[in-house]
């Protein structure tokens, strides 16, 4: 595959919205990458870990608890402390995973490099998806949760180069908007039916549906890993990745080039690390409204059957980010990202404060397609501007540092589930008024240092200009 000069460099600009959803599912101009066939994969891989981590999980660690008590040090968890514990050993591996693997890719010169990454770890993710039906106590949870992590995240490190290796600069930010529409719509329709799923599961009555809910995520995995490996592999046939130090390509390197790392050797630079201190905040946000949403829809709002609210609920966010996210990638190719921070942020804020007066699941969805908005639009621009940033001879390496940010943020939020519960025995339901302020508060401080580090990069018009002067030829 080869990128075919633009005759205009600010060509992508002028695209209509039309040309944006052709651009995403089919190749808009001869020798075009594929959008949607780079980001696919992600479909199957968001949706095994938010289907698992927020329509079964739970059920597990109740039925753990159910078998006896969990003690960590000595300390008696409750059902919000040991799954939060779980989550967060599982991310511990997670980022070790992304950043071991994503080095490994990037140390190969050849076409198709980290598609077999992708495939090893999708089977084997498939597999600890499978085993993961059987455990019951809290140790076979903890294994095979940190099992599906490490291959899971084996696949995710180097895929999450795809981008870099195959899309031009001025593309990155609709690239990106396509990786998340897949990333939501995985996560969306697999966390539906999952709860749908689990809202008709007994352990003792109805087993079946635990397993009808581990046969689609395990389905799915397959099927949008083996059609981005198969649409992106090279020309020349299947390959094996050497570990050889790689050689640099000149021209390769040319065409790439960036601002921050044009002529240096890979690294993390102070705007890179200032990012990844902000997409940790982004990411406790996120990821605190996500984890303990079928406990607060029980417990504040009093749903008898939360697992039917939360199923709406996820529809609701879905949804509303899946609309934002592909309008959010080509506004920032065009007019860059940081007011499209500044109203993310803000959407943030509202929704998690507005959270606090609900009563009932129709104010809960409503606010819920706020977050949604919200979501989309940091989920696109953030990995936008992480694409922004490293090199392109480090890129899966470097881009794994963001599962170190990710390990950051969602253990602060999974460490607040202890608090949730400590809080909530001091007064009624003060531990999810608590973690709602500090979630506003997260996405505050995010949405400012990422809006300043958005405004002091002149990454995307210098990159526009240089790319335009410089020979876009290029061998994939």
């Amino acid at each position: 595959m080869s990128d075919q000069p633009y005759n205009n460099p600010f060509q992508v600009e002028e695209r209509s919205l039309r040309s944006l959803f052709t651009r995403a599912f089919a190749k808009s101009r001869p020798g075009s990458p594929n959008l949607s066939n780079l980001s696919i994969y992600a479909f199957g891989l968001s949706g095994v870990w938010t289907g698992i981590g927020a329509g079964i999980l739970p059920f597990k660690v109740i039925e753990a608890l159910e078998l006896g008590g969990i003690s960590v040090l000595g300390y008696a968890l409750d059902k919000n402390g040991a799954l939060g514990l779980i989550s967060l050993l599982g991310l511990i591996v997670a980022a070790a995973a992304q950043l071991a693997a994503g080095a490994l890719s990037d140390r190969d010169d050849r076409p198709g490099k980290r598609l077999l990454y992708l495939l090893v770890g999708g089977i084997g993710l498939s597999v600890m998806t499978i085993l993961f039906g059987f455990t019951s106590s809290f140790i076979t949870l903890i294994l095979a949760i940190v099992a599906m992590q490490l291959f899971g995240n084996s696949a995710q490190g180097p895929a999450n180069a795809l981008i870099i290796d195959h899309v031009p600069v001025q593309e990155r930010g609709a690239a990106a908007g396509v990786l998340n529409l897949w990333r939501l719509l995985g996560a969306g329709t697999i966390t539906v039916v999952v709860l749908q799923f689990m809202a008709r599961y007994d352990k003792q009555d109805s087993p079946e549906w635990l397993w009808y809910s581990i046969a689609m995520m395990t389905i799915a995995v397959m099927v949008s890993v083996l059609w981005t490996v198969v649409t992106n592999r090279p020309k020349d046939g299947w390959f094996i990745p050497t570990l050889r130090k790689k050689t640099v390509n000149t021209v390769e390197s040319t065409h790439y080039v960036s601002e921050t790392t044009s002529g240096a050797k890979p690294g993390i630079s102070g705007s890179y690390l200032a990012f990844l201190v902000a997409l940790a905040f982004t990411i406790a946000a996120m990821s605190s409204l996500q984890i303990y949403a079928l406990f607060f829809l029980q417990d504040v709002v009093g749903l008898e059957n939360p697992a039917n609210g939360a199923d709406l609920l996820v529809v609701a966010i879905v949804v509303a980010a899946a609309l934002a996210v592909l309008p959010a990638g080509r506004l920032a190719d065009r007019w860059g990202r940081t007011s499209l921070f500044m109203i993310a942020g803000t959407a943030g804020v509202a929704s998690s404060l507005l959270l606090l007066f609900v009563s009932s699941i129709g104010e809960v969805l409503a606010i819920g397609l706020v977050i949604g908005i919200s979501v989309g639009l940091f989920m696109t621009l953030t990995w936008a501007v992480a694409n922004d940033l490293v090199s392109r001879s480090g890129a899966a390496k470097e881009l794994g540092y963001t599962s170190v940010a990710t390990l950051v943020g969602a253990a602060g939020a999974r460490f607040a589930g202890v608090g949730i519960d400590e809080l909530n025995d001091v007064s009624e339901n003060l531990g999810y008024r608590m973690i709602l302020v500090a979630v506003a508060m997260s996405f505050a401080f995010s949405s400012l240092i990422l809006a300043r580090i958005s405004k002091d990069s002149s990454f995307t018009e210098a990159t526009k200009t240089s790319e335009a002067a410089i020979d876009p030829s290029i061998s994939d």
